[in-house]
Order: structure tokens, then C-alpha cells, then sequence
């Protein structure tokens, strides 16, 4: 049942609090949820070797239910300073997964052109599938299910109906280039769709294409499959078209206020985390000291 009262976040966001509340309520055995058990929780997950962001997601799933619920905010001084001792010490271990490698315009071009030259069904799907993430620096879940009727041909514009940072649902349009278009019209023109989602499953026995939308999982696959057979190694996930396009566009002189936008970011710091690698060798160190080499 749809709770009217609880503050809007993403399907995904709210099934991590969830679960992050979950976890948090079993090992506190009815104690109270206040400054010190909070802070006493974050030393019991540093002690199971967790990642800083599972800490982090149990203070933001705390504040979330406080705010549905019109309660009190428990977190205080200690368990602030708990969570920054566990990002530091986090860090110094490198704990966790770590940020996804990204899929620059480059490796975008070649994971393309390997499915366009297969000449079949399936390459088509990828090959307008990965521009269009890369284009539109979309999320997995935005690219899965992104409509036919989303797409303007002759604006060059994909409409995002609704993302993570956009929970009304007021959308967002982004530019679109011809080339990508192109891609899409051939995987229309082979899968014979017309309406409703883009990107769907095929039943590989009869090359069939399914009336229902391609699911996350499977677009992640997808790119996982392609991008090992094309040799381009690291961590790849859905994410690698965002950090790749962010860091393609920062290299050919993009500011930060263009790809906050173009990214629908809310913040701006995790546009900077993903350009920093390509910024520094654009810093004023690197081109006037770079030129004493």
C-alpha cells in the first residue's frame, strides 16, 4: 500500500532503507535508536568489514524515517564522528567495491561498431542501447525504460520521464546526436517495434521480440557480455556510461555546472569525484608545469 506520508525516494533507494532499517532494528533487540546506539552501530559494521557506504546508507534510511514519520532526528555529535572515522579508516583499507570504470566516448565507438558489425538482431539492440546510455548519460534503469514515444527524431531530444533526482515525475529532456538516431531507427526498423519500450528481450529460438521492456539485470548482462568479448577490462557496470560520458565531456572542456546538468546530478560533488581523474590533467599545475618538462 502506497504510504502518503513517507517522503518520496526512488524504488531502489527505498528498498535499500528498508532493508538498512531492517538490520538496524534486529540488532538493537528494542533498544532505543538515538545518538549512542547509532554510533555504537557504526563501530559493530566497521567490525564486520562493511563498506562505508552501507554505514552511510542506514544514517540517510534513519533521517528518511524520521522525516515520514514527523519523529525527532537521533543523529548527533557521536554518531557523526563515528561515521567520519569509519570513511577514513574505510578509505585507508579501501574498503568496499570501489567506483565503476568508466566507458569513455572511445570505448562507447568500439563496443558500437563490434555490434553493428554482427550484423544481427541482437547487435542492433546493443549498439543503439549503448549509445543512447552514453548519449543520454542514463542509468540503467532510465535506459530500461526508456519509450518509443520518448524519442524525437527530429529534435534530436530523448524525454526522461522520471529518474532517481526526479520523483515528481516533471521529466527532462537531453540532446540526442544523429548517429545515435540512426542506431535506434535500425534496431526499430529489424525488431519491427513501433510503440511502447525500446529496448526488449528477444527469445533466442525464434528471434522474437517480447511486447513487455528489457529489465535491469538484463541491460546489465548485456554490457557486461560486450564489454569483456571487446577486451575492455576493469570494473563495468550500468554506471560506466555516466562516469565515461562525464569524463569524456570534462576532457573536451565541459564545466561542472554543464555536466551537473546533462547529468541530472542533485550534487555537485559526485560530478566532480567522477571528472577528477581527467580534471587534474587539466589543472593549472599540469599545463604550466607541465610545459617545463
Amino acid at each position: 500500500m502506497l504510504n502518503l506520508t513517507e517522503i518520496p525516494v526512488s524504488p531502489a533507494t527505498r528498498k535499500t532503507y528498508i532493508s538498512a532499517l531492517g538490520n538496524l532494528d534486529k540488532w538493537l533487540r528494542g533498544r532505543e535508536v538515538n545518538d549512542e546506539t547509532l554510533a555504537a552501530y557504526m563501530s559493530y559494521l566497521f567490525d564486520r568489514k562493511r563498506s562505508t557506504s552501507v554505514a552511510e546508507a542506514v544514517l540517510k534510511a534513519v533521517r528518511w524515517r524520521c522525516l515520514s514519520q514527523d519523529t525527532p532526528d537521533p543523529r548527533g555529535k557521536l554518531c557523526f564522528r563515528a561515521i567520519t572515522r569509519f570513511r577514513r579508516e574505510a578509505a585507508e583499507e579501501e574498503r568496499g567495491r570501489g567506483q565503476a570504470d568508466p566507458l569513455l566516448y572511445e570505448d562507447v565507438d568500439k563496443l558500437v561498431a563490434l555490434a553493428v558489425g554482427e550484423n544481427t538482431i541482437y547487435g542492433d539492440r546493443a549498439a543503439s542501447l549503448f549509445s543512447l546510455m552514453s548519449d543520454g548519460l542514463l542509468r540503467i534503469g532510465e535506459a530500461a525504460a526508456v519509450n518509443v514515444t520518448h524519442l524525437d527524431f527530429n529534435a534530436n531530444t530523448l524525454f526522461i520521464p522520471r529518474s532517481k533526482t526526479d520523483q515528481t515525475g516533471r521529466g527532462d529532456h537531453q540532446f540526442i546526436r544523429d548517429r545515435t538516431l540512426e542506431l535506434a531507427h535500425a534496431w526499430l526498423k529489424r525488431s519491427r517495434i513501433e510503440s511502447g519500450p525500446l529496448f526488449r528481450p528477444i527469445n533466442e529460438t525464434y528471434n522474437r521480440i517480447r511486447k513487455t521492456g528489457i529489465n535491469k539485470d538484463s541491460i546489465l548482462r548485456i554490457i557486461k557480455k560486450r564489454a569483456k568479448a571487446a577486451g575492455i577490462e576493469g570494473r563495468i557496470t550500468g554506471h560506466s556510461f555516466r562516469i565515461g560520458a562525464a569524463q569524456s565531456l570534462t576532457a573536451r572542456g565541459a564545466t561542472l555546472v554543464e555536466l551537473q546538468i546533462a547529468g541530472r546530478w542533485q550534487s555537485a560533488d559526485m560530478v566532480a569525484h567522477y571528472a577528477k581523474k581527467v580534471a587534474v590533467s587539466q589543472s593549472c599545475v599540469a599545463r604550466i608545469r607541465g610545459a617545463d618538462r
